[in-house]
């Protein structure tokens, strides 16, 4: 029986400047920092979640030509991964104050509120009012 989600992978261009973007931006702490194949495991996370980020780059050493073709593509992409927060209007001025690229929270047809909030290359997730919010 499968009991939680772990984690997703998101693929980005500097792995040192983007961790440090999710940490002291996004306010995410680093959960895991270990030796991968030349380089570094990096993976983060809000402070209460199970599922972590992780934060590669393309990597040579681990990933087959045709995986790293393919992980270059996904850099600057929609990740399908989206964010909850309590209160999304407190979230996107703190957020926007910190410089971070999000759009302004709107309602949709669906009943939620939400905004975007992309990463330095361009990776964009959801940032959604959570049900209970």
């Amino acid at each position: 029986m499968i009991n939680t989600i772990g984690g997703v992978v998101i693929m980005v261009s500097d792995q040192a400047q983007a961790v440090k973007f999710y940490a002291e931006k996004i306010g995410f702490d680093i959960r895991l920092n270990v030796p991968f194949y030349g380089g570094k495991w990096i993976e983060v996370a809000p402070k209460d979640s199970e599922s972590t980020l992780s934060i590669m780059e393309p990597n040579p050493q681990a990933m087959s030509q045709e995986e790293l073709e393919i992980a270059k593509k996904n850099i600057g992409r929609n990740t399908g991964v989206w964010f909850y927060t309590s209160d999304i209007q407190s979230t996107y001025e703190e957020l926007k104050s910190k410089d971070v690229d999000i759009t302004k929270p709107e309602k949709q047809e669906w009943g939620g509120i939400m905004s975007l909030v992309k990463d330095l290359d361009g990776n964009i997730f959801t940032l959604l009012s959570s049900p209970e919010g």
